[in-house]
């Protein structure tokens, strides 16, 4: 629940000004079905509501066998509660009420039914797979309901807690026969995501191999693991079969054409194409049956929850804040160490220093016993959070930006974002940074600064074993997919683990085990080479990491090296401030007054039209295509993914108000990919784009 609360609360440095106005464009063809006449009724008389939302599917069957198998599940287990539903996915709403008769709400539009009928109190709970980008939208949605109903509840999706993996786990291959066939290699493909919670794939896949199912594969559409890293482990894995499974609640569009279509780019395509006997299983996640109970348990939880609060707005004596009065607050978890601390966060701290010469750069740490250490101990004086933003604010900066130094968005980023939320009104702009590993390239950067730094990840006969801190926020799931990134670089021999997450000691020595090697190389992954790398990991005690490996026989090695020590992950974090400062939003007292937006573009065949359904404070445009076709969208050197499944390919890009923007966009329909070549001309200065365009 601290996530959930943390989402809410980091929505509001940002905020959204209008949806930008959009021409009528031709409609894509829409395969008839038959129409929908299994739906589950409201009950109406009760002042407890549960709100099911889906993504949605415009496909009647496998909606009625999974999103609504899963609803009729809630309303049995719960007869006293009204059980609403609501899609996130507009464009179905569209599609069912235009083509079968068929209401469905938009979460807005249900949490507004809700209230009008005397709901008092409120439980959302999503079908989601994962905490990702739909999680995030449906939270902000509901967070404007806060203080309309007595209480709002929200549940968690699917995969959230490790225990909800392995139930997971359990209920797949319960119906999967052939999992235990040697020649057969199962694989699931998920949609995947730009977001961080795209690391699920990785976590479900590892533990999937650590209950022994080591012919398992999950990939991503639009993801990390790719198809391409997919049908290389099949191939090592020796398999003659594929069965392919969709890993989405519903099979939808992506399981019917990108997993089992006849195009040339269908994952059914790819692996008869490599010799492969394929066998395509169009069933979603919500048949079945150990799933649907595994949304039930969230349900129950969420019931028992926190209820969800508005944010606590900070109350101090403001100067006067001047936009062109710039600070940087780099924020870092703290370390007494005193040496590490100058190898590692001053040295990123002086990085920043040396970029931004016209920034006043300033420094504060989360964790208050370091703090309090360094007074006592070093008469050293550092401000936590709250200190150094009352700070700021009382000298009159008005542009801030807030840098963190953690490695994932954890717990502790969560709390900075939390806690920086509270003071937005005093600022012009305020703006929290992203830490070091987010979308799958900032993998692939870390990775490769570790290798370069690490010489024995070359060596044959040695291990290298990185040692995460771990934690129980969803964001655990970052040390999987960097385990999964070493291994799709070639690195066998490097393994990651952490001390209080997953992949915990037991999985590292299962992997030395299998890799031959006689020595390991100790590493912390974490910024400081501090406590937990000093104690839990190089230390004497027998609960250490080197003393656990010394018993199993390993010669050990520790490095005391922290992250921050590499330049290339500095010049990562350098990387994330510089999108940030580039990106960054207002964060005034009120929001903007709603702006008029008028939008056109140029470019392309004339077949797909292009609409911008939204338009946010920080210059960001939310841009779909009428096809769904498309992958990716390219400004100069930065590619941002296809964010939704559906009817239309959707994108959240930077754009020029009042002016052209130039974008490359990759499109799969024609078969082989190709890229486009568009202009969008966006205005809220009440120009006519149309006109503009047509020039």
């Amino acid at each position: 629940m601290k996530k959930l609360l943390s989402l809410l609360l980091s929505a509001v440095l940002v905020f959204s000004m209008a949806a930008c106005g959009t021409e009528t464009k031709p409609e894509e063809k829409v395969e008839e079905e038959k129409p929908v006449t299994d739906e589950v009724p409201a009950k109406t008389d009760s002042e407890k509501g549960i709100l099911m939302v889906s993504f949605g599917t415009s496909y009647n069957e496998t909606r009625e066998k999974t999103i609504e198998a899963i609803e009729k599940d809630v309303t049995a287990a719960y007869p006293d509660w009204s059980v609403r539903r609501a899609f996130t996915a507009q464009t179905i709403i569209d599609i069912l009420k235009k083509r079968d008769n068929v209401e469905v709400d938009n979460v807005t539009g249900a949490m507004d039914r809700m209230l009008a009928d005397g709901i008092k109190e409120v439980v959302v709970q999503p079908t989601h797979v994962m905490n990702g980008a739909e999680y995030d939208d449906m939270l902000e949605e509901v967070s404007a309901y806060i203080g309309k109903f007595d209480t709002i509840r929200v549940g968690t999706p699917l995969l959230t807690e490790n225990e909800d993996f392995n139930s997971v786990i359990s209920a797949l291959f319960a119906n999967i026969p052939e999992v235990s066939e040697k020649d057969t290699a199962i694989v699931f493909m998920g949609h995947g995501t730009h977001h961080f919670a795209n690391a699920t794939y990785s976590q479900l896949e590892l533990m999937i191999h650590g209950a022994g199912y080591e012919n398992v594969f999950v990939g991503t559409v639009e993801g990390f693991p790719s198809l391409e890293e997919v049908m290389a482990d099949v191939a090592a894995c020796g398999a003659k079969k594929v069965i392919l499974y969709p890993l989405m609640v519903v099979a939808g569009d992506h399981a019917t054409n990108d997993m089992a279509g006849d195009e040339e780019d269908s994952w059914k395509t790819a692996f008869t194409e490599a010799g492969y006997e394929v066998e395509c299983r169009l069933q979603g996640l919500g048949e079945n049956e150990g799933v649907r109970k595994v949304y039930l348990s969230h349900v129950e939880n969420a019931i028992k929850a926190e209820p969800l609060k508005a944010v606590e707005e900070a109350n101090v004596t403001a100067g006067e804040a001047d936009p062109s009065n710039q600070a940087l607050l780099v924020v870092s978890f703290g370390t007494s160490y005193n040496e590490t601390r100058k190898e590692t966060i001053e040295a990123i701290e002086s990085d920043i220093t040396a970029a931004y010469p016209d920034w006043e750069v300033r420094r504060a740490f989360t964790a208050q016993t370091v703090i309090d250490i360094l007074k006592d101990r070093d008469k050293l004086e550092v401000d936590n959070v709250k200190q150094a933003m009352e700070k700021l604010i009382a000298e009159g900066y008005g542009t801030v930006v807030v840098q963190p130094t953690h490695v994932i968005p954890g717990l502790e980023y969560d709390d900075v974002v939390n806690e920086v939320a509270s003071y937005k009104k005093y600022f012009k702009s305020l703006t929290v940074g992203q830490p070091i590993l987010v979308g799958h390239e900032d993998y692939e950067a870390v990775v490769d600064a570790i290798a370069a730094s690490v010489p024995e990840m070359a060596a044959q006969d040695t291990a290298v074993v990185l040692m995460g801190h771990g934690t129980h926020h969803i964001a655990n799931s970052a040390y999987s997919e960097l385990q999964n990134t070493f291994r799709a670089k070639g690195y066998e021999k490097t393994f990651v683990g952490t001390v209080e997450g997953y992949p915990t000691i037991d999985e590292v020595l299962a992997g030395l085990e299998s890799s031959g090697v006689k020595k390991v190389v100790l590493y912390p992954f974490m910024i400081v080479a501090g406590d937990h790398a000093s104690n839990d990991m190089a230390g004497s005690e027998e609960d250490s990491w080197k003393s656990i490996l010394e018993k199993a026989g390993y010669e050990v090695e520790p490095r005391l090296q922290g992250l921050g020590q590499n330049k290339n992950v500095r010049a990562l974090i350098l990387k994330h401030l510089a999108s940030t400062i580039e990106n960054r939003g207002s964060a005034a007292a009120e929001p903007a007054e709603k702006s008029e937006v008028s939008f056109a573009f140029t470019g392309g065949s004339g077949k797909t039209t292009i609409t911008c359904e939204e338009l946010k404070s920080d210059n960001q445009a939310v841009i779909q295509f009428s096809s769904t076709k498309y992958t990716y969208v390219q400004i100069g050197e930065t590619k941002y993914m296809n964010e939704r499944q559906g009817e239309n390919s959707t994108f959240t890009i930077p754009v020029n108000v009042n002016g052209v923007t130039e974008i490359s966009a990759e499109t799969v329909a024609m078969g082989e990919p190709r890229v486009i070549e568009y202009k969008l001309y966006l205005y809220t200065d009440g120009t006519d784009a149309a006109k503009e365009a047509g020039k």
